[in-house]
């Protein structure tokens, strides 16, 4: 139990000290594993915030982004903001938006889904079970998985001027 608790706070730790790190010196850097690019994604099963238990392996057949995100990370609040309007305008043709907190308070995870007015699915990875088989160690980082289940692109960071060119690749993805 002590091993445990020891790597979720020394991974929660990780985390804070890349995002506090100035854009300049990682932009660019994927932290997230990029040798998932071309392979099927790892299917897991989290809590939402609603309480419904949800699998990743359910949506097969729509387009999937996995947004991974922290309550107290400002660009990740900005994205799933912009996240919402995109799931608004593309849920009914095939795209499914999955945010996945590493937050340990489900508390505070429903209350920034709440105040954020999220329309798509919040999830809660407390133990961080999905973010270590995702290998996540920075924040934002979406995961975007085409329809068959296959990891398509691994996407660090949010910067709103590379956010149309996410957008055009999401849309791709849906005429396939």
């Amino acid at each position: 139990m002590k091993t445990t608790v020891s790597r979720a706070v020394s991974v929660r730790l990780a985390v804070l000290a890349l995002v506090l790190v100035p854009v300049g010196q990682h932009a660019g850097t994927v932290f997230a594993a990029t040798s998932l690019s071309g392979a099927p994604a790892p299917d897991f099963v989290l809590k939402s915030v609603a309480g419904d238990n949800l699998r990743l392996s359910e949506f097969r057949g729509e387009v999937v982004m996995v947004n991974f995100w922290a309550t107290w990370c400002g660009d990740c609040r900005a994205q799933l903001t912009e996240l919402n309007d995109w799931y608004g305008t593309y849920q009914g043709a095939g795209l499914q938006l999955l945010a996945v907190s590493l937050d340990r308070s489900l508390a505070d995870v429903s209350r920034t889904a709440n105040a954020l007015d999220l329309a798509y699915p919040v999830l809660h990875d407390e133990d961080l079970t999905v973010t270590k088989l995702y290998d996540v160690s920075s924040m934002p980082v979406s995961i975007l998985i085409d329809r068959d289940g296959i990891v398509r692109d691994v996407i660090e960071g949010f910067r709103r001027s590379r956010e149309q060119d996410l957008l055009d690749r999401v849309r791709e993805l849906l005429k396939e």
